[in-house]
């Protein structure tokens, strides 16, 4: 009898071991709300102009069971590294400096600002025997890049800058943009630790969208090819999309 109770436990644990093995072999349907963030060393005409900047976001990425993934993101571009420092030349008085309303030396900044915005596609290939949601991610996107010189004054009162006129010196510049992703997805097998990091890569085709640059006393009708590479860090709040059976199944 007592042979035969050993038995019988030994069969329930290790049913309940090879259930605990199971939990995490599925690959569940998630939503992903990415909070993103990228640091960018540019390339090519925008090289020209700014030098190394970051970028904040937010996106979300709906993953299926058979690990492939699309999404939308959407990115702010700021930085503080201008290379491209001439335009105001013009505008600088003898003494050195653009005049405020008062007559004395206008207080501005001048740095970088801009966004992005991409409908993403790819797969996650799973690199864990137990958790099939995380692994090797690769994507790729086609969007929208736009950025310009933004120049800010403090009080308000200096008219060569003002919202009209900079308009003639910002080279907002836009146009198409493609974007490729390779890095390593992590979803935690408790839920509570969701992220991602990696190397992020984006080309865009874009062209000046002033129909007048006032410093150069001209149209600039070039296109222009930016590009960067960036490295990106994302956190992410997962939402399980599983049916109630599945989720029994596997999380019980």
């Amino acid at each position: 009898m007592k042979t035969l109770k050993s038995l019988l436990f030994l069969v329930v644990l290790s049913s309940n071991c090879l259930t605990a093995q199971d939990k995490y072999l599925f690959s569940n349907k998630i939503i992903d709300l990415q909070f993103l963030y990228n640091y960018h060393i540019p390339g090519g005409n925008i090289a020209k102009r700014f030098g190394n900047f970051s970028s904040v976001g937010f996106g979300a990425m709906h993953k299926s069971k058979t690990n492939w993934v699309l999404g939308y993101e959407l990115n702010y571009l700021f930085g503080d590294n201008l290379k491209e420092t001439n335009m105001l030349d013009q505008l600088i008085t003898s003494g050195g400096y653009i005049s405020s309303t008062s007559g004395v030396p206008g207080n501005y900044s001048v740095n970088m600002r801009g966004i992005s915005s991409f409908i993403k596609g790819g797969r996650l290939f799973a690199t864990q025997k137990y958790n099939k949601n995380t692994g090797i991610l690769l994507l790729g996107g086609i969007g929208l890049l736009h950025h310009r010189v933004n120049f800010q004054a403090q009080e308000g009162n200096v008219p060569p800058l003002d919202a009209n006129y900079q308009k003639g010196y910002d080279r907002s510049t836009s146009g198409l943009a493609f974007n490729q992703f390779i890095g390593y997805q992590y979803h935690s097998t408790n839920r509570f630790v969701n992220l991602f990091i990696g190397f992020d890569f984006m080309q865009a085709f874009t062209y000046n969208r002033r129909g007048f640059n006032y410093d150069l006393a001209q149209e600039d009708k070039q296109r222009h090819f930016d590009y960067t590479t960036s490295f990106r860090f994302g956190w992410t709040i997962p939402i399980y999309l599983n049916t109630r059976e599945e989720n029994e199944f596997n999380f019980r």
